[in-house]
């Protein structure tokens, strides 16, 4: 019988055709690869990861910290990012500093920000980032909602930090400034032994 992996489906275009497909096939269950290209600083794992260095080095910005609260990388719901905000008298960190002890999501919050603070004032990128996702958990949040496809943008998120320590000073700033004015895009390598579906280009 055939199977999932039997089929490539190549389109002429990337945009706007075979993320359309992918999602589809995706909303049917059919086993899919991902894109055969994905532009790093559009992948929400690594979204997720650069607000995390964004709140190291500014943890006044309000809604930076926002979004990284609702991340899966703290996990907040509407409801828990909601009881923070309001009412408040002034940011959203000092909030979440004076309000710690509220209750035990504040707290576990608190808890690994705080930590955040302390290793971006002397780690360089790769290894801020690499200790947040083993040793602080990030990594198996970040899988366990965005899925598996995931992995490959953060792996190539790593490699990339570790590429710029090598030719530039290894400074948290001066990475996500990099990072985000390059806009680097990866290519991913379809493996024929799964049992995948492939949307490619010609």
């Amino acid at each position: 019988p055939i199977r999932p992996g039997d089929i490539m489906i190549l389109t002429p275009r990337r945009e706007p055709f075979a993320s359309e497909i992918i999602r589809r096939l995706k909303e049917l269950n059919v086993p899919v690869a991902g894109a055969d290209r994905i532009r790093l600083t559009q992948q929400i794992g690594v979204m997720d990861l650069i607000a995390l260095g964004r709140f190291a080095l500014l943890p006044e910005d309000d809604l930076n910290l926002a979004s990284l609260l609702r991340s899966p990388l703290l996990g907040f719901t509407e409801n828990d990012l909601y009881a923070l905000a309001q009412p408040r008298k002034g940011g959203l960190w000092r909030e979440l500093v004076a309000r710690s002890g509220e209750n035990a999501q504040f707290t576990a919050a608190h808890a690994h920000l705080a930590q955040v603070l302390k290793r971006a004032d002397y780690a360089p990128p790769y290894e801020f980032y690499a200790h947040a996702l083993v040793a602080r958990g990030m990594r198996a949040r970040l899988l366990a909602r965005l899925g598996a496809d995931a992995a490959d943008a953060i792996e190539e998120f790593l490699s990339l930090a570790l590429a710029h320590e090598a030719g530039a000073p290894p400074s948290l700033a001066g990475f996500l400034d990099w990072i985000g004015r390059g806009g680097a895009e990866i290519k991913r390598y379809m493996e024929r032994g799964r049992n995948e579906g492939r949307v490619m280009t010609v």
